[in-house]
């Protein structure tokens, strides 16, 4: 974060996760969340208690989630399952 950000969530008592704080992607379709689906705050708040942070990836149909996986795949899954070492579903 900045520091401009850093600061203002020190004026407004926002406690933050350390820089080195894992972090996990979490896939949100979109009307989902506008509706406000009870199982997006409970996953959240069990990353938070558990020190991890919940990035989220808002996405606006089932098939997007390629996309998104695609974005978030390691080089060393992509050798992997270039490789037939790994194999993921489609």
């Amino acid at each position: 974060l900045s520091s401009e950000c850093k600061e203002l969530a020190k004026q407004q008592k926002f406690k933050l996760a350390p820089n080195d704080a894992p972090r996990v992607a979490v896939l949100l379709y979109r009307k989902h969340v506008i509706t406000n689906q009870r199982y997006i705050q409970d996953l959240i708040r069990y990353f938070e208690l558990e020190g991890i942070v919940p990035i989220p990836v808002f996405i606006n149909g089932v098939e997007a989630h390629t996309i998104v996986r695609d974005w978030l795949t390691s080089q060393r899954e992509i050798d992997g399952v270039s490789k037939g070492v790994i194999s993921r579903d489609s």
